[in-house]
């Protein structure tokens, strides 16, 4: 008599499935993490490759030749951007200790919690969530420091393009 008209095993129900709810979507934000630290650590990838193409060809095909090398101080610039486009890429790149995309299957089978009133789930999910509030924190870091990397990038086509007139 409670006024909604629930009985408790409607109650434990409904519960139970806002709970799986609550769990099937914190499964799914942190598959969506995974994808999106990838996708930048793929991206990451090409800038390394795009930075050593780059001074690869001012260096030895674009400037310098057999003839007329690249100077020392324009080559020793391209490689100073070479090698922090490298060291910050690598921090994308790098895994990070306790990092968490999914449930924890130890946890699951350990816990004390019942799977048949959505306990469980709800203990996954509340987990989970810390999971994707750390790994958010973490992701922006290694996103802002792509971001310093793409600048780097475009100095350095910069700096290959000055170089190569001044060269001349």
């Amino acid at each position: 008599m409670g006024g909604s008209g629930d009985t408790g095993a409607d109650a434990v129900a409904d519960g139970s499935e806002r709970y799986k709810l609550a769990y099937d979507a914190a499964v799914h934000a942190l598959s969506q993490q995974d994808g999106t630290l990838g996708n930048l650590r793929n991206r990451a990838t090409g800038l390394v490759t795009i930075a050593t193409v780059i001074g690869s060809f001012t260096g030895f095909f674009g400037v310098g030749t057999k003839d007329n090398p690249l100077p020392a101080g324009y080559a020793a610039g391209l490689i100073v951007f070479i090698v922090l486009i490298v060291a910050i890429c690598m921090f994308v790149l790098m895994p990070k200790k306790g990092w968490a995309f999914g449930p924890d299957a130890r946890d699951i089978i350990d816990s004390k919690y019942s799977s048949s009133t959505g306990e469980l789930h709800w203990s996954q999910a509340l987990g989970m969530q810390k999971s994707i509030s750390d790994n958010e924190l973490e992701i922006r870091k290694r996103a802002k420091a792509y971001a310093w990397a793409v600048v780097l990038l475009g100095l350095e086509a910069v700096y290959a393009v000055t170089v190569s007139l001044l060269s001349r």
